[in-house]
């Protein structure tokens, strides 16, 4: 990367989290006073291997089996390669996209700011802790082809707060259903978090918009599912309310973290293969021990 190339990134992630910041308060660290009031923002349960959890606007839950996560090498060589894409330098597996969505990009997750008039990954505001130093972190991301189009107007919320259309880059923003795996080398993504600490800052990043949370002490996964409430927006031509579904999956590897996040966008008139896709994609994720 040449040094023009440098001195531009701190500018351009500044002026994503600050148009990101007329909608979210970004909270200055992980300080014990913020893991001890997230206790009372998430429903905690504890369960032993199958995690389902349903967003409150569908009765539809999104489900992990967690014994199935883990995958020995040899298991990984025997897998058709027409129905995975296996990363084994990266340590996990994902499902080839089907039709009807991008064939998987290969990203980091600098690239992750640089979406424009596309609704960012809540990612990026991990920004605020850790700065520059998960750049170059790999990334993966199947999103389907047909996104929901939302125009922010006068009055429009987001999670209850004001959006205020002329502090945006662009007041017209594509949203998509869509999976992303981050894949964090631990020797630089422990310099800040555990795999819990990620599952908890992921949480807070919604501003109360956490609604289940389910761990179990002795497994390395955490499961969550949270809502994003944009109200008195235009959608397709006509003013709603839309409620984007996100889930994450955080899960641990011999040499790194995971977070696997799912956002379903529901729209009018859409095929239920969408929601039937997504589920396949995190039914297909493992982690290679």
């Amino acid at each position: 990367m040449d040094n023009k190339e440098q001195q531009q990134k701190p500018s351009t992630r500044a002026a994503i989290i600050g148009l990101v910041g007329t909608i979210l308060t970004i909270c200055g660290g992980l300080s014990g006073a913020l893991i001890g009031g997230l206790a009372t923002i998430y429903k905690v349960e504890q369960v032993a291997q199958r995690l389902a959890i349903a967003a409150p606007q569908s009765d539809q839950p999104l489900t992990v089996d967690t014994r199935r996560i883990a995958i020995s090498s040899s298991k990984v060589a025997i897998l058709e390669p027409s129905k995975y894409l296996v990363f084994q330098d990266l340590g996990f597996v994902m499902a080839q996209p089907t039709p009807g969505w991008n064939q998987g990009r290969q990203m980091t997750y600098y690239d992750l700011f640089l979406e424009h008039g596309t609704n960012l990954s809540p990612l990026i505001l991990f920004s605020s802790w850790i700065k520059d130093a998960w750049d170059d972190q790999p990334v993966r991301q199947i999103r389907y082809t047909e996104p929901v189009t939302v125009q922010f107007l006068e009055g429009s919320t987001e999670n209850g707060v004001p959006v205020d259309p002329t502090q945006l880059e662009n007041d017209t923003v594509t949203f998509y259903s869509q999976i992303i795996v981050l894949a964090l080398d631990k020797a630089i993504a422990q310099q800040d978090f555990t795999l819990y600490g990620l599952a908890l800052a992921w949480g807070s990043l919604h501003q109360g918009g956490v609604n289940d949370l389910v761990v179990n002490p002795d497994s390395q996964y955490v499961f969550e599912q949270v809502s994003w409430e944009l109200k008195g927006v235009r959608v397709d031509d006509r003013q709603a309310d839309l409620t984007l579904q996100r889930w994450a999956l955080f899960a641990e590897g011999p040499d790194r973290y995971y977070i696997v996040e799912v956002q379903y966008v529901p729209a009018a008139g859409q095929s239920m293969q969408v929601w039937d896709d997504l589920q396949a994609y995190l039914d297909a994720f493992r982690v290679i021990h």
